[in-house]
């Protein structure tokens, strides 16, 4: 097979090929040009607070350390002073005049209070002082004393009288005293006493009320007598 002489081995550049197309259809950027950042988690500085909001923070830890701090003190007052309930004795107790008929009651009586003061640093005002007499929760008589102050560790007697004439009274009243006076040769009152005390300390002032009872205070009054009185020593009233 012969070749033609005038053939040559293919020599020179090749065949340029076409510039690839951009997939989104937009020319290519030229050569050297540097593709601009997109941060996609943007930084944006804090914002400062609102005056009104540092105000009212301010205000608040303010107001909770003033608490604080009254607490401390109110708690190492208590403390140091001990505060305590004043004591009230019936040391006595009478009647005289006491009748019963007819649903009608009338009588007098006479008590004797003791008044105590436990506190060693605290003296003490009565501002208000009421007695009520009862019977099987029945209201008979009431009193109001005038009112007296207690040095610190200090007592005083107090005498009041409570009075009832012909006042009306249910009928299971008069048969509760009438049986009573039958089989235990006497009757037995309760009496309530409510005070409007004022405890001192320096400048420090409380007031608070104060109720102590003494019940089931047996008085010897026989069916045919009309006056009697307490039996037994003298009571400590209870809280």
């Amino acid at each position: 097979m012969q070749q033609d002489p005038n053939s040559r081995p293919a020599t020179g550049y090749p065949y340029p090929y076409p510039p690839p197309q951009p997939a989104n259809g937009y020319p290519p950027n030229p050569p050297g040009t540097a593709y601009p950042y997109q941060n996609h988690n943007p930084y944006y500085a804090p914002q400062p607070p609102s005056p009104r909001a540092v105000l009212l923070r301010r205000l608040f830890t303010a107001f909770t350390v003033l608490l604080l701090i009254l607490g401390l003190i109110l708690f190492i007052f208590f403390i140091v002073v001990r505060p305590q309930i004043p004591d009230v004795y019936l040391n006595s107790l009478s009647v005289s005049n006491f009748t019963v008929s007819d649903n009608r009651l009338a009588g007098k009586w006479d008590l004797g209070l003791q008044f105590r003061n436990p506190n060693s640093k605290m003296s003490l005002h009565y501002d208000d002082v009421l007695c009520t007499l009862y019977f099987n929760r029945a209201t008979l008589s009431e009193t109001r004393l005038q009112p007296f102050d207690l040095g610190t560790k200090d007592q005083t007697p107090i005498n009041a009288t409570l009075s009832v004439s012909g006042t009306y009274v249910e009928g299971r009243v008069v048969d509760s005293i009438g049986k009573e006076r039958a089989e235990k040769g006497g009757v037995e009152f309760d009496l309530r006493v409510v005070s409007l005390v004022t405890f001192r300390y320096g400048v420090y002032r409380r007031r608070r009320y104060v109720t102590v009872f003494c019940d089931d205070v047996a008085v010897g009054v026989a069916g045919n007598s009309t006056s009697g009185n307490m039996v037994g020593s003298a009571k400590r009233c209870k809280y």
